[in-house]
């Protein structure tokens, strides 16, 4: 847990309504799946500098493409990635549980799917028992087998939404508020408050899209909160400048938490 706060005086309302800001990183990187260091060495930089921390395995893409030679490469990684997970998934959570301590740093099992269609997803379960990763191809479809599985005990939230539709991109259409009430708006890939910003998307997948910003999404009458991860794939969660999520809780336990 992190060792200084914001005294009560500074955060009034927080302290007027019995909570107070603890931070985390819920997307992040390292050798589980592709990307580099091991879980444990994640888990103990986590510990450093976060209150909580899910540390996220890349797992499932239904419409790689597979059939374009000039990405070859990046599918190649990725199905590899993926393969990894799905060996290391089911003994991971004994490392989490032996990292977690009540009250004092929370971890939470997560895993990410992508998707040209709908945008990428991070699924977050809430508690430390094991539980399958669930390959789904549609927000509706992950929805479904989310509450099958673990009922309210997960949620979903789409990250990097900035880039255009199509290039894994905010599916604005088949977003869900039930399955995500937060977006990650801000990490490694830039900020997607709007289209011009001094953090700007610049990556593989293109730049960012005014119809997947924060501002367009919240004119028609969507309604989320932001959460703010690194998205980093070298092992270090809350990783400087990238980003982090802060939630206002009673408490540091997993339950006030979530």
């Amino acid at each position: 847990m992190l060792g200084e706060r914001l005294p009560e005086r500074l955060s009034p309302l927080a302290t007027e309504t019995g909570v107070r800001p603890f931070y985390g990183d819920l997307h992040n990187h390292c050798g589980i799946s592709y990307g580099h260091g091991s879980l444990e060495q994640a888990l103990k930089r986590a510990r450093r500098q976060l209150d909580f921390v899910s540390v996220t395995g890349h797992a499932y893409w239904p419409d790689m493409p597979v059939d374009d030679s000039s990405v070859a490469h990046i599918v190649d990684f990725h199905v590899k990635g993926f393969a990894r997970l799905d060996k290391l998934w089911p003994q991971h959570f004994a490392t989490l549980a032996a990292a977690d301590e009540p009250g004092r740093f929370a971890v939470f099992p997560g895993y990410e799917i992508h998707s040209f269609a709908h945008g990428d997803y991070t699924i977050v379960y809430r508690d430390l028992t094991p539980r399958p990763i669930l390959k789904a191809d549609s927000p509706a479809e992950l929805k479904a087998m989310l509450r099958a599985e673990a009922g309210t005990g997960a949620f979903a939230f789409p990250h990097h939404i900035g880039y255009r539709l199509g290039a894994r991109g905010i599916n604005w259409a088949s977003l869900d508020p039930e399955l995500s009430p937060v977006l990650e708006i801000l990490s490694m890939h830039g900020c997607s408050e709007t289209s011009l910003m001094d953090r700007p998307f610049l990556h593989s997948m293109g730049p960012s899209d005014g119809h997947s910003t924060v501002r367009h999404g919240l004119a028609p009458g969507h309604r989320f909160g932001f959460l703010g991860d690194t998205d980093p794939p070298r092992g270090y969660p809350g990783s400087y400048r990238h980003g982090r999520s802060v939630v206002y809780a009673a408490s540091g336990e997993r339950g006030a938490l979530w």
